[in-house]
């Protein structure tokens, strides 16, 4: 097979079409600021500042995705809560909105053209894809409906909400769910390939699956059914075994994250062979073991996960710690390039 550039393989891969090698992703937003030298309140205030530290990754390592600002502090920003700033990662929310879930109703949804730190994270959109239009897919990571409304009220007093409160539950759902169609179609205009929705609510950490197949379910299937993209659902940084069977007729749906701990060959066995599987690199582990044993792990996944098709190598959280070193990530493309060699080399 001919070479082929990054968006091609990423998009085949997503459509069972045949590629070259087994696509491979790692979300890089805080460690292009590192390796642009940039600070990280200015790499997340200044559109320039981020798209200057994705160059700087793609020129770097050449990973077959680019991930849009991912920074939910904005968004919980833009509603009224206040961001913590820290050196070595990404802003974090320091206190919401409101504390009263009563108090949801009454506030004003924010305009993504507008308000906050929302219109610079669009502007880096649109100047990376246009850096990289049809050659490597440009994708944003959105807070999935379900958990969207811990951004507003923090995730203690939202669980409790859906535990104890149906109705005014249901209210919130409807109200951040209005915000989130109108982020998501913000950020289709800019021209992204697709959305990662993290839904934090699909964790076994978080809720179970009789709760999440009641509540949020019914939700996603909603909202995903407005959005004209493809989708990529993320379980935020928990195990989600216990809900893929659940995942596939998801409109739009066309892969799943899953986490460091769940097995993959049973990830498989759930989704079934119609959606993309990604995963399942432990994110923590990447800077704390050599490049060779990053190299032997990713092996490993291939092995489970890519005879099946439709699979894509990658670490299963947020961003890769800033002291994790170039050649432990370089290790990870270098192992999907040697399998697909022997692969190869089998026929």
């Amino acid at each position: 097979m001919s070479t082929i550039n990054s968006c091609e393989r990423v998009m085949n891969t997503l459509q069972g079409l045949p590629t070259d090698r087994v696509p491979v992703f790692a979300v890089l937003g805080a460690y292009g600021g590192k390796l642009a030298e940039t600070g990280l309140k200015t790499l997340y205030s200044d559109a320039d500042a981020y798209v200057s530290g994705q160059q700087a990754v793609q020129n770097a390592l050449g990973f077959d995705m680019i991930l849009a600002t991912f920074d939910y502090s904005a968004i919980a920003e833009a509603f009224g809560g206040e961001v913590a700033w820290f050196d070595n990662q990404t802003p974090n929310m320091k206190r919401p909105a409101v504390s009263e879930a009563s108090a949801v109703a009454g506030l004003k949804l924010p305009d993504p053209r507008r308000d906050a730190r929302l219109p610079v994270i669009l502007s880096a959109t649109r100047q990376l894809v246009s850096l990289y239009r049809e050659s490597v897919p440009v994708f944003a990571a959105v807070p999935g409906p379900g958990a969207l409304p811990a951004l507003v009220l923090g995730l203690e007093t939202w669980m409790e909400t859906v535990l104890f409160d149906e109705d005014n539950a249901r209210r919130i759902l409807e109200r951040t769910g209005r915000f989130f169609l109108d982020w998501v179609h913000a950020l289709c205009e800019a021209g992204v390939t697709g959305l990662v929705v993290t839904e934090s609510v699909a964790s076994v950490e978080i809720s179970t699956r009789d709760l999440f197949a009641k509540v949020f379910l019914p939700h996603l299937h909603d909202l995903f059914g407005q959005i004209n993209a493809p989708l990529v659902f993320h379980h935020g940084g928990g195990r989600i075994l216990h809900i893929l069977d659940l995942l596939p007729g998801l409109p739009g749906l066309a892969g799943v994250v899953v986490g460091s701990k769940d097995d993959l060959g049973a990830a498989r066995s759930a989704l079934g062979t119609e959606l993309t599987l990604i995963g399942n690199l432990d994110n923590l582990s990447l800077p704390a073991v050599s490049a060779a044993e990053i190299h032997r792990r990713s092996l490993a996944c291939l092995k489970t996960a890519a005879p099946a098709g439709r699979y894509i190598l990658s670490h299963s959280a947020a961003d890769v710690p800033l002291s994790t070193p170039l050649e432990n990530l370089q290790a990870m493309i270098e192992a999907a390039g040697e399998y697909a060699a022997k692969e190869m080399s089998a026929l």
